[in-house]
């Protein structure tokens, strides 16, 4: 498995009650420091999931252990899996803006985090990263 942070259960706590803004841009550093998007996925491919809206949104996180938090009922069966943040910015976000699909940015089991455009989410991370260069 690839490398992540170490994440203990009071933080993993306090991270999780965060307003869904607040989550919002810790997944944005997190995933700019360590370079790994979180999903959900089994052998048949990534979930998915509809907005209020009908729209197609994927989620993501950005540690294994929120996804995994996320992994029950309508996702039971399904395991966090990695995808490198350079992989995740060139071809996952085109991709989905392309099938007109929206991220789901760090939903927990209560609430369904934020949703936001491919584009919006590429432009966050990237900006992110060019601090860290």
């Amino acid at each position: 498995m690839e490398k992540s942070y170490s994440l203990n259960r009071q933080q993993f706590q306090a991270i999780s009650a965060l307003a869904s803004h607040q989550r919002y841009r810790h997944f944005i550093g997190r995933v700019s420091d360590w370079e790994f998007v979180w999903g959900l996925r089994n052998e048949d491919g990534w979930v998915t999931a509809s907005d209020n809206s009908g729209n197609l949104v994927s989620p993501f996180w950005p540690h294994p252990d929120y996804a995994t938090a996320c992994a029950g009922s309508e996702w039971a069966g399904n395991s966090p899996a990695s995808i490198e943040i350079h992989h995740f910015l060139s071809r996952w976000l085109p991709g989905m803006e392309k099938d007109g699909m929206l991220a789901a940015v760090f939903p927990t089991p209560t609430m369904q985090g934020v949703i936001v455009s491919p584009r919006q989410l590429q432009r966050d991370i990237e900006e992110e990263l060019s601090h860290l260069e």
